[in-house]
């Protein structure tokens, strides 16, 4: 029987605050097969996750899919990795037609007017 995100999110926060493998309170990996288990459904939609990992993040907590597991943790464990800083973001902006020289030898991306 299917449980509900919600209740499927707090089980996932509950497992958080396990001790196992001599850690307690630290971010874990859950196979995607674990979650199917744990959540009593077969297949796991972009839905479902979206849904649990919302429901954990209104608490604190995060779900983190990767191809071969997810990661729950706290949005607290993220905080001590490096910020991002402005003169790479800057570095990297998407800049405006009005920017772009002409005949610069690039093709515009996503104009929509191509076929693939």
């Amino acid at each position: 029987m299917a449980r509900s995100v919600v209740e499927t999110a707090r089980i996932l926060q509950e497992i958080y605050d396990e001790d196992f493998n001599g850690e307690e309170s630290e971010p874990y990996r859950i196979g995607w097969d674990q979650l199917r288990g744990i959540a009593g459904v077969e297949r796991l939609t972009d839905e479902i996750i979206g849904s649990i990992g919302k429901n954990m993040l209104d608490s604190g907590y995060v779900l983190v899919p990767f191809d071969d597991f997810l990661m729950v943790g706290m949005e607290s464990n993220f905080r001590r990795t490096r910020k991002l800083p402005a003169r790479l973001v800057e570095a990297y902006l998407a800049v405006s037609n009005e920017e772009i020289e002409p005949d610069d030898g690039d093709q515009e991306i996503g104009s929509g007017d191509e076929t693939v």
